[in-house]
């Protein structure tokens, strides 16, 4: 019997519905599955102030000349900038164009090779870009934690913890307090359950920094330690990988011992606690005013040429 083509078509349009009834649907936004094109290891270099775009200090590493087997770089370069007026972007607008770039990177690659480690590794400036992203991929479950390591050097939002010999230390955002619209000072990283290696020397201010209220000798111990070459680092991923908090003991520039023995956070600890009053700034000034007797002020005077730190606490 023949069966009329309006009768066949629809007869072949049930038959066809019901045998894909059974299929799974597949997203269109499944992972790809991992191919022999992808590494073991992926690192992303994200490179410190005024070098944010060449990625100087990385591209001049042993590391990057000769990097491990199985490791892949991923340059991420950025705007940098931390003092308005002076650099093209201001802190605030600078991070913000550097974590939008490095979280991109880093997602675009996991769904290319979903089973590849990914490295965050940033330096001085590019240490607070790779650890806000390694913050914000603590706080989601888009990528597997396991997966995710973070490489930071000299990081000026390093966490409060061993100091060295002038006690609790932090990064320099933990220590002064928002001075300036734009540039606002966020405090220590927090990167939940991540493998994060948080390298830093004892002389360099930027990560080192000692509460210049309690113990204005250390604090001036890291400012002289970073116009003497102590923020400078050996880049090298690989070998830090997995180190977590690291305080590299140097010899002191500016002799000193523990804190005062009183109950007083630092001027961005006390700025949290109290707000924009006159607290915060008034300690930065009278730590500032002692600062010359202790590192001379030919030392002040380099660092407010190259030192946008510094600049901020003589703006306060």
């Amino acid at each position: 019997m023949r069966i009329p083509t309006k009768s066949r078509e629809a007869l072949l349009a049930t038959v066809a519905a019901t045998i894909l009834a059974g299929v799974p649907a597949v997203r269109a936004t499944a992972e790809p599955a991992t191919t022999d094109a992808c590494p073991d290891t992926a690192v992303f270099e994200v490179d410190g102030y005024g070098h944010g775009e060449e990625l100087t200090n990385w591209r001049n590493s042993e590391f990057n000349a000769d990097p491990p087997a199985g490791w892949q770089i991923v340059e991420v370069p950025y705007h940098d900038g931390v003092f308005p007026g002076i650099d093209e972007k201001p802190l605030d607008e600078a991070v913000a164009d550097g974590v939008g770039k490095l979280d991109a990177a880093v997602r675009d690659f996991h769904a290319r090779c979903f089973g590849t480690r990914l490295v965050l590794a940033g330096y001085s400036e590019g240490a607070v870009v790779a650890g806000d992203v390694l913050e914000r991929l603590a706080r989601s479950d888009d990528i597997p934690h396991e997966l995710i390591n973070g490489v930071l050097y000299g990081n000026p939002r390093r966490a409060f913890g061993d100091g060295g010999a002038g006690g609790v230390a932090g990064g320099i955002e933990t220590n002064l307090p928002t001075i300036l619209p734009g540039v606002t000072m966020q405090g220590p990283h927090d990167f939940g359950d991540l493998a994060v290696a948080d390298v830093c020397n004892g002389n360099d201010g930027i990560c080192n920094s000692t509460n210049m209220i309690t113990n204005s000798a250390a604090f001036a111990n890291g400012l002289i330690g970073y116009a003497s070459g102590d923020h400078g680092y050996v880049l090298n991923p690989a070998v830090d990988l997995g180190k977590g908090r690291v305080l590299y003991r140097q010899p002191q520039r500016v002799p000193h011992g523990p804190p005062l023995p009183i109950p007083v956070g630092t001027p961005w600890q006390i700025q949290q606690l109290l707000g924009d009053g006159p607290g915060a700034l008034a300690a930065v000034r009278t730590a500032r005013e002692g600062l010359a007797g202790l590192v001379g002020q030919e030392v002040l005077d380099r660092l407010a040429g190259n030192s946008p730190w510094y600049r901020l606490l003589q703006s306060a």
